[in-house]
């Protein structure tokens, strides 16, 4: 990496320390935040087949985002009558395959 004059009084190798220091302690904190807010499999109502309404809630996503999931193939749905329903399998399955390892995410910083 070049060298590259700065305004402050740090040297470019030690701001850019402090900058990876930073980071990685945010990714940290947020990686804690995620895993104590975040929905488990337990979490999951009970219920065999589940609204568009709760799957919005356990990913805390809004209704148009998740009919686009729908349209990209990411989730399955069933349409009774006009309503569309979730299978909490594939629920379940999305989740699984979604989370990450920690160790992974902070190898990457």
């Amino acid at each position: 990496m070049q060298e590259t004059p700065m305004l402050f009084p740090v040297a470019p190798s030690e701001f850019w320390k402090q900058i990876k220091v930073v980071v990685s302690e945010v990714v940290d904190a947020k990686l804690a935040t995620l895993q104590t807010e975040s929905h488990s499999l337990h979490d999951l109502p009970e219920k065999t087949l589940l609204k568009a309404s709760e799957v919005c809630e356990i990913f805390r996503v809004s209704k148009p985002t998740l009919y686009a999931w729908i349209r990209q193939n990411k989730l399955r749905s069933f349409k009774i009558r006009s309503r569309r329903y979730f299978s909490r399998a594939d629920i379940e399955l999305v989740i699984r395959q979604t989370q990450l390892p920690v160790n992974s995410l902070n190898d990457a910083v």
